[in-house]
Protein backbone atom coordinates (compact mmCIF):
# COMPACT_ATOMS: atom_id res chain seq x y z
CA UNK A 1 0.00 0.00 0.00
CA UNK A 2 1.90 3.01 -1.30
CA UNK A 3 -0.19 5.65 0.37
CA UNK A 4 0.70 6.51 3.97
CA UNK A 5 -2.68 8.17 4.38
CA UNK A 6 -4.37 4.82 3.88
CA UNK A 7 -2.21 3.40 6.63
CA UNK A 8 -3.29 6.27 8.86
CA UNK A 9 -6.92 5.41 8.11
CA UNK A 10 -6.34 1.77 9.03
CA UNK A 11 -4.68 2.86 12.28
CA UNK A 12 -7.60 5.16 13.02
CA UNK A 13 -10.07 2.34 12.33
CA UNK A 14 -8.16 -0.03 14.63
CA UNK A 15 -8.11 2.55 17.42
CA UNK A 16 -11.61 4.01 17.10
CA UNK A 17 -13.75 1.29 15.51
CA UNK A 18 -16.57 2.30 13.14
CA UNK A 19 -16.21 5.76 11.60
CA UNK A 20 -17.57 7.96 8.83
CA UNK A 21 -15.70 9.85 6.13
CA UNK A 22 -16.52 13.06 8.02
CA UNK A 23 -14.69 11.65 11.06
CA UNK A 24 -11.55 11.25 8.91
CA UNK A 25 -11.97 14.72 7.47
CA UNK A 26 -12.15 16.14 10.98
CA UNK A 27 -9.29 14.01 12.34
CA UNK A 28 -6.78 14.33 9.49
CA UNK A 29 -7.98 17.30 7.45
CA UNK A 30 -8.38 15.20 4.30
CA UNK A 31 -10.69 16.62 1.65
CA UNK A 32 -14.02 14.76 1.83
CA UNK A 33 -13.67 13.28 -1.68
CA UNK A 34 -10.13 12.08 -0.93
CA UNK A 35 -11.16 10.43 2.34
CA UNK A 36 -14.10 8.75 0.57
CA UNK A 37 -11.82 7.48 -2.22
CA UNK A 38 -9.30 6.07 0.27
CA UNK A 39 -12.03 4.31 2.26
CA UNK A 40 -13.53 2.86 -0.91
CA UNK A 41 -10.07 1.59 -1.96
CA UNK A 42 -9.49 0.02 1.46
CA UNK A 43 -12.93 -1.58 1.43
CA UNK A 44 -12.30 -2.98 -2.06
CA UNK A 45 -9.00 -4.41 -0.80
CA UNK A 46 -10.88 -6.09 2.06
CA UNK A 47 -9.20 -4.02 4.78
CA UNK A 48 -12.32 -2.07 5.78
CA UNK A 49 -15.96 -3.10 5.87
CA UNK A 50 -18.54 -0.62 4.55
CA UNK A 51 -21.86 -0.62 6.35
CA UNK A 52 -24.92 0.06 4.20
CA UNK A 53 -26.65 3.38 4.69
CA UNK A 54 -25.98 7.07 4.50
CA UNK A 55 -23.65 8.39 5.53
CA UNK A 56 -21.44 5.39 4.89
CA UNK A 57 -19.85 3.93 8.00
CA UNK A 58 -16.62 1.95 7.75
CA UNK A 59 -15.25 -0.50 10.29
CA UNK A 60 -11.94 -2.36 10.61
CA UNK A 61 -11.49 -5.89 9.33
CA UNK A 62 -9.15 -8.26 11.13
CA UNK A 63 -6.34 -9.54 8.92
CA UNK A 64 -2.87 -11.04 9.20
CA UNK A 65 0.21 -9.65 7.50
CA UNK A 66 2.87 -12.03 6.24
CA UNK A 67 6.11 -10.40 5.10
CA UNK A 68 8.98 -11.99 3.32
CA UNK A 69 12.37 -10.60 2.41
CA UNK A 70 11.30 -10.85 -1.22
CA UNK A 71 8.23 -8.66 -0.58
CA UNK A 72 10.31 -6.08 1.27
CA UNK A 73 12.90 -6.10 -1.51
CA UNK A 74 10.18 -5.60 -4.13
CA UNK A 75 8.76 -2.62 -2.20
CA UNK A 76 12.17 -0.95 -1.93
CA UNK A 77 12.80 -1.57 -5.63
CA UNK A 78 9.41 -0.12 -6.57
CA UNK A 79 10.13 3.06 -4.58
CA UNK A 80 13.50 3.46 -6.30
CA UNK A 81 11.88 2.89 -9.69
CA UNK A 82 9.28 5.59 -8.96
CA UNK A 83 11.96 8.22 -8.35
CA UNK A 84 13.95 7.07 -11.41
CA UNK A 85 10.80 7.24 -13.57
CA UNK A 86 9.98 10.77 -12.39
CA UNK A 87 13.51 12.01 -13.07
CA UNK A 88 13.46 10.48 -16.56
CA UNK A 89 9.92 11.61 -17.38
CA UNK A 90 10.20 15.22 -16.20
CA UNK A 91 13.78 16.32 -15.47
CA UNK A 92 16.43 16.28 -12.78
CA UNK A 93 14.93 19.36 -11.11
CA UNK A 94 11.45 17.88 -10.58
CA UNK A 95 12.14 16.91 -6.97
CA UNK A 96 13.25 20.42 -6.02
CA UNK A 97 10.30 21.91 -7.93
CA UNK A 98 7.72 19.77 -6.16
CA UNK A 99 9.24 20.48 -2.74
CA UNK A 100 9.17 24.23 -3.46
CA UNK A 101 5.58 24.28 -4.74
CA UNK A 102 4.46 22.09 -1.84
CA UNK A 103 4.70 25.09 0.48
CA UNK A 104 1.99 26.79 -1.60
CA UNK A 105 -0.13 23.65 -1.35
CA UNK A 106 0.29 23.51 2.44
CA UNK A 107 -0.73 27.15 2.84
CA UNK A 108 -3.79 26.60 0.66
CA UNK A 109 -2.62 28.85 -2.17
CA UNK A 110 -2.81 25.90 -4.59
CA UNK A 111 -4.77 22.67 -4.72
CA UNK A 112 -2.98 19.45 -5.63
CA UNK A 113 -4.39 19.71 -9.15
CA UNK A 114 -3.30 23.33 -9.54
CA UNK A 115 0.19 22.48 -8.30
CA UNK A 116 0.55 19.56 -10.71
CA UNK A 117 -0.68 21.75 -13.59
CA UNK A 118 1.77 24.51 -12.61
CA UNK A 119 4.60 21.99 -12.85
CA UNK A 120 3.12 20.57 -16.07
CA UNK A 121 2.97 17.12 -14.46
CA UNK A 122 0.41 14.38 -14.82
CA UNK A 123 -1.67 14.70 -11.65
CA UNK A 124 -1.20 11.06 -10.62
CA UNK A 125 2.57 11.43 -11.03
CA UNK A 126 2.54 14.56 -8.88
CA UNK A 127 0.69 12.75 -6.08
CA UNK A 128 2.86 9.65 -6.39
CA UNK A 129 6.08 11.64 -6.16
CA UNK A 130 4.72 13.70 -3.25
CA UNK A 131 3.94 10.45 -1.43
CA UNK A 132 7.41 9.03 -2.15
CA UNK A 133 8.97 12.22 -0.79
CA UNK A 134 6.75 11.99 2.33
CA UNK A 135 5.37 15.46 1.68
CA UNK A 136 1.91 14.49 2.93
CA UNK A 137 3.42 13.86 6.38
CA UNK A 138 5.11 17.24 6.82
Amino acid sequence: MANDRKLEILGYAAEHGPFSVTDLKDEFGFPHTTAHEYCRDLATAGLLHREQGKPAVYSPVDFDIHLSLEAISMAVTAESETIDYMLAEYDDGVIEEIVEIWERVETGDLTYREASATLDMVHADFLRLAAELDLFDR
